[in-house]
């Protein structure tokens, strides 16, 4: 089984999972507080268990469930930015609705990461960081419909969100990361 980075908790997680369990991230708060303003989103943050070693949106309910000890590593090895941007990536798969996995859902999602980054005021080398990170914890050697993308991928959606914003309202950012450029 693999483990995926950001997007795809291990599928067999999520039905396990109930919202009734949701109990708080509490060192993700602050970013929790800023993904809903800047999005205008009610979004659940909820605690997934200990070891799952992954985040992971559910948009049938508008939940996202983080492993805060993974969140807290990943953010010790590489920067609080790598934590805020995997809670960014997740928030994305909730802005964007239903529109089905693979690649280009996963891209989408990393467009409106970067979008967030920007808004959030964070420095350009972090998106790329933030891309190379989701990319070395599991993303794909190579291109498949089904996966996260590639490195080079994931980087370009993210700046593409990151470059592309200019405080438009969310609303507006359909034509910014439309799921068809992916």
């Amino acid at each position: 089984m693999k483990f995926v980075f950001v997007a795809a908790l291990v599928c067999t997680l999520a039905p396990s999972i109930a919202a009734a369990d949701c109990g708080p991230v509490p060192h993700a708060a602050n970013d929790y507080n800023a993904l809903s303003r800047f999005w205008g989103t009610t979004v659940s943050l909820c605690r997934a268990p200990d070891g799952t070693g992954n985040a992971y949106a559910d948009r049938d309910h508008g939940v996202v469930w983080a492993d805060q000890a993974w969140l807290d590593g990943v953010a010790s090895r590489y920067g609080s930015w790598a934590a805020v941007g995997i809670l960014a990536h997740e928030w994305g798969h909730i802005v964007q609705g239903n529109v089905g996995s693979g690649t280009a859902a996963e891209l989408q999602a990393d467009c409106l990461a970067g979008v967030f980054m920007r808004g959030a005021g964070l420095a350009p080398e972090s998106v790329r960081e933030f891309a190379a990170v989701n990319w070395n914890e599991g993303g794909d050697p190579y291109w498949t419909p089904d996966g996260h993308g590639t490195s080079s991928q994931r980087v370009t959606a993210a700046l593409r969100g990151y470059s592309g914003f200019q405080g438009q309202p969310p609303g507006a950012l359909a034509a910014l990361c439309p799921l068809s450029a992916f």
